[in-house]
């Protein structure tokens, strides 16, 4: 009876050690819809511990089953498409006036950085501009009621008529947060380096450590079937003890 009960929980604890144990059902890869980006490691759901993925690298489920990604300084960015081999992420804005968070603007104290982004120069008018490819309209006024006209840094103030403008202000910027409409663009991270790892195929994690630094380490994932055969043949040779 003693040997029984010791393999019925050896059996038991094996099961769950190849069904992923508690730790990974904490971790595991899940989506906030059908359709949405797949969320694992260095991402994590809020109601995920910690340990599931690296530091602001936290994302939600909106009650519409969107993917959202909140910035520390720049609001909530509905997430599309994360690739983990080249450490992209692919954001969406669809604010009809999200020139109002350029004030508030900054990616300093998050890991990500636009691949694309320019310095712009904002002006305030006393009179209405006519646009051009180097000076576009703000479409939505937000410092005052006067109109709001951004144009290149780089370009000289004198290829573009700012007669009766006066500048307000400089913002490093994507360029589609300058046009109006929807705003599709993307971001990417440098740390945790996890681009090679997955590349491979093979699994990029937290260590199980207590340093003040998160460290990451690359797991092989095991070939398919491995552990279903195991579990088979570890149930075949109990059960035929058993039956001895």
């Amino acid at each position: 009876m003693g040997i029984s009960l010791f393999f019925f929980f050896l059996f038991m604890r094996l099961f769950a050690e190849i069904n992923g144990g508690s730790q990974d059902d904490e971790c595991k890869a899940s989506r906030c819809s059908h359709h949405g980006p797949l969320i694992r490691f260095p991402f994590r759901l809020k109601h995920q511990p910690e340990h599931c993925g690296y530091p602001k690298f936290e994302l939600s489920c909106s009650e519409e089953k969107r993917t959202i990604l909140e910035l520390p300084y720049s609001g909530k960015l509905w997430v599309k498409e994360i690739n983990y081999a080249s450490q992209e992420i692919g954001v969406h804005h669809s604010d009809d006036c999200l020139q109002r968070q350029i004030l508030n603007f900054n990616l300093s104290a998050s890991p990500f950085t636009y691949e694309y982004a320019y310095d712009f120069s904002f002006f305030n008018c006393s009179e209405s501009k006519a646009e051009s490819f180097w000076l576009i309209s703000i479409p939505c006024s937000f410092l005052s009621s006067n109109p709001v006209y951004a144009t290149w840094s780089s370009r000289s103030l004198a290829e573009v008529n700012l007669s009766s403008c006066w500048k307000i202000f400089n913002a490093t910027l994507p360029e589609n947060y300058i046009y109006g409409g929807e705003y599709d663009t993307f971001m990417n991270w440098s740390k945790p380096m996890c681009g090679k790892c997955e590349a491979k195929g093979n699994k990029c994690q937290r260590k199980k450590n207590n340093s003040t630094e998160p460290e990451i380490e690359c797991i092989d994932k095991p070939a398919k079937g491995t552990k279903s055969r195991f579990f088979i043949i570890f149930t075949l040779q109990a059960l035929s003890y058993l039956l001895l």
